[in-house]
């Protein structure tokens, strides 16, 4: 019997959803799994829930989180990544999101586009909110372009955007990337040992 499909619930400008993506592909092809894309809006479940705005933070504990943990896992896994956040980081990602959702509508290879995005963000500081920088991503990629990005203001696509923000406030997400395995929920890239032991065995 195939694996249930596994619920990735992310945000396109999420450092740690790019660093550990092409990981999470790799348990996915291996084991056979689904993945149900989830582009949420990030910012607005964490407040819903309230858990630890980041303006709440201490400078100390974005350091750690954004900085040396964002430092060391990109060299664990190997994957490319500026020790300074781009200066577009802040503007977000929603044009984006509602993107990926319309490519997942329309039965693209999603999988490889959120992380084209992701790479472009963090390597090249696409501003992800922007739709004229968006649009030229999705022409390089041999995309529709203008038909995408009319799908992703869609009322279908908006709704669906809203939808799995819901879902995931509903679940309490307190962060991106976030994995739901047969219901049973695993925040973080860090955790993706833990995420392919539940796909073959889940946990009691």
């Amino acid at each position: 019997m195939a694996p249930s499909p596994i619920k990735y619930f992310y945000s396109a400008y999420s450092a740690y959803a790019y660093i550990g993506h092409q990981d999470f592909m790799k348990i996915i092809r291996g084991s056979g799994s689904n993945v149900i894309h989830k582009p949420f809006n990030l910012m607005k479940c964490l407040n819903d829930i309230g858990y630890h705005q980041l303006e709440r933070r201490t400078a100390k504990t974005l350091e750690y989180q954004f900085g040396r943990q964002r430092d060391r896992w990109s060299e664990f896994r190997g994957v490319q990544i500026p020790k300074i956040t781009p200066s577009t980081h802040n503007n977000g990602s929603e044009i984006t999101d509602l993107i990926l959702i319309s490519a997942v509508q329309l039965g693209l290879n999603i999988d490889y586009l959120c992380y084209v995005f992701m790479q472009n963000h963090w390597i090249n500081n696409l501003d992800l909110s922007n739709e004229t920088a968006v649009n030229e991503v999705l022409i390089a990629q041999g995309l529709d372009a203008k038909m995408l990005i009319k799908k992703a203001y869609s009322h279908e696509t908006r709704d669906m955007y809203s939808s799995n923000t819901d879902e995931a406030i509903e679940l309490s997400v307190f962060g991106s990337p976030t994995y739901v395995v047969n219901g049973d929920m695993f925040y973080g890239q860090d955790n993706l040992p833990l995420v392919e032991r539940a796909i073959q065995q889940p946990f009691k």
